[in-house]
């Protein structure tokens, strides 16, 4: 008899087991997910998947598993048949065009980004994502007139503004753009890095051929930071620009002697063999 009884209890286990709703094994997955038990994880959405094809949960989960995997073609694929039983599900949609942007896919992203944008104009940061990703294309008009788009959602979105700023220097519309830099700096005066909005303002004015404006906006970029290499450097192609040669040469041994050309920020360039060539530097 207890044999018997020890049978049935054995059997009783294995049905409970090949019974497990999908409901206990997404949980189960969230619960493996949040220790970072990512192969546990992934077991039990997969199999959840497998057993309950029709829960269109599950495959967002799976998906989320597969993206930080960077298996992103998978990802898609999971978030799409979730969006296959519910096409209009924001989170999901802005998920998969995450995904479309990691793989360069900027049109599919762009598609996505603009589903959201119908169900949901305020949805946080979408008008950003979408200017991105038209960045991306080069599709500049595109890009200004979401970041003016996000920009009235968030007027303080630092992020937004500096694009906007780089965007326009695109469309060669520099003194709007100039006009956005002093924007900018009035309203992020403690913004991290502040020396390069200043070295980046100096560029626009030597670009618009105004090089006592970049003078101006180069001297605080150094104020701000006594060893920035790239602000040493644009000092002395701005000495250049005016003609004095004594202190551009002196400027161009100083952003050298910063490691200027160990800066990721920097290339060599035509005005960079101009001065080496200038300043007798081998």
């Amino acid at each position: 008899m207890k044999k018997i009884l020890s049978l049935i209890v054995t059997i009783l286990l294995c049905q409970s087991l090949i019974a497990q709703t999908v409901e206990e094994l997404n949980a189960l997955g969230i619960k493996y997910a949040k220790k970072e038990k990512f192969d546990e994880a992934f077991s039990a959405f997969d199999k959840a998947i497998n057993l309950y094809p029709n829960s269109p949960g599950t495959y967002v989960n799976r998906g989320n598993i597969h993206r930080f995997r960077g298996n992103y073609n998978l990802a898609i694929a999971d978030y799409s048949k979730f969006l296959d039983f519910s096409p209009k599900n924001i989170d999901v949609l802005y998920a998969r065009a995450g995904v479309y942007k990691e793989v360069a896919a900027f049109d599919n992203a762009i598609f996505d980004y603009s589903r959201v944008i119908e169900i949901d104009p305020s949805y946080t940061d979408i008008y950003f994502d979408r200017a991105y990703s038209y960045i991306r294309l080069k599709d500049y008009e595109n890009a200004k007139n979401d970041l003016i788009a996000q920009l009235k959602i968030s007027p303080k979105d630092f992020k937004s503004l500096a694009n906007l700023i780089n965007v326009k220097k695109e469309l060669k519309l520099f003194d709007e753009a100039i006009m956005d830099y002093d924007k900018l700096l009035n309203e992020f005066p403690n913004q991290q890095d502040l020396h390069i909005l200043y070295n980046n303002r100096a560029n626009l004015y030597r670009e618009t051929n105004r090089p006592k404006e970049a003078l101006v906006e180069i001297e605080k970029a150094l104020k701000l930071n006594r060893n920035y290499a790239i602000g040493y450097f644009n000092r002395a192609s701005i000495h250049l620009d005016l003609g004095d040669a004594s202190n551009a040469c002196k400027d161009f041994k100083k952003a050298l002697s910063l490691n200027l050309q160990k800066d990721p920020h920097f290339e060599v360039d035509e005005g960079f063999e101009k001065l080496k060539s200038l300043c007798n530097v081998h």
